[in-house]
């Protein structure tokens, strides 16, 4: 793969931390972060999420390290994330590739429609308000229903969303953790990933990823076949060939690499 011609293999990058995640030549990567549930901890709520103070900081370190290579790629909206990451104006990637923030411009997938999203949202929002312990989370670019404080709300809501999503085409009903969610159909992290790796100035560089949840799944795998890092936060089987236990063990490592 082009990755290891230049040097870089994804088991043999640098010499291996504590935490068994090697320490990669920053100066030629381009490190993707998911934010819920790999920089900060999952809550009950997506608004009741706290963020680490110092994250600010660490990531503006990183950035200075990459050469502003420093990518948040997640499920959240992106006008949602610089809520929680004022100061932060690199690139961002949300709605799981349904929206991109590059040079400081949002951009919504075609498939997006506003009133479509509109409408979708409406009916999720009314469904939730019958069925108290259903969250939804209306986005831009789509909406999810999170179950996570009642588990036995996963069937009702995956029923609900899969009739939405038979009716309404060019939307996929994806699982997550605790949730379940309609986006627009042809999206993904991976797909966002392999797009922005071919442009400038992440050209050429090494593709590095935490991730944590069941959707970030076909990145960690894509990151692997590239020959680059992949990094699983949290439990669960993955394609990726390190793990780290939480979001806690996700900072200290990337903390570790800006000090080394």
């Amino acid at each position: 793969m082009y990755y290891e011609m230049i040097g870089f293999h994804g088991e043999h990058q640098g010499e291996h931390t504590a935490d068994g995640v090697p320490e990669p030549q920053l100066d030629r990567s381009t490190l993707f972060l998911d934010f819920d549930g790999t920089l900060v901890d999952l809550a009950e709520r997506p608004d009741a999420i706290e963020v680490a103070p110092d994250l600010g900081d660490l990531l503006a370190a990183l950035s200075e390290r990459t050469g502003g290579r420093v990518v948040i790629i997640t499920g959240r909206a992106i006008e949602d994330i610089t809520n929680y990451l004022q100061g932060f104006d690199g690139p961002i990637i949300g709605g799981h590739g349904a929206q991109e923030r590059i040079s400081g411009e949002i951009r919504n997938h075609e498939f997006a429609d506003p009133e479509t999203v509109r409408h979708l949202g409406e009916m999720a929002t009314a469904f939730a308000a019958t069925h108290p312990g259903l969250i939804c989370e209306r986005k831009p670019t789509g909406v999810v229903l999170h179950f996570r404080q009642d588990e036995d709300l996963a069937a009702p809501a995956y029923a609900f969303l899969r009739a939405l999503s038979e009716t309404h085409e060019g939307f996929d009903l994806h699982h997550s953790k605790m949730a379940y969610e309609l986006r627009p159909a042809g999206i993904g992290k991976d797909v966002s990933m392999r797009r922005l790796m071919e442009q400038e100035p992440f050209a050429g560089t090494m593709p590095i990823f935490f991730g944590d949840d069941v959707t970030d799944e076909p990145a960690l795998h894509w990151v692997s076949e590239q020959g680059g890092l992949a990094v699983k936060v949290g439990e669960g089987e993955t394609a990726a060939g390190c793990r780290l236990g939480n979001p806690q063990a996700a900072r200290r490592t990337l903390r570790r690499w800006i000090e080394a």
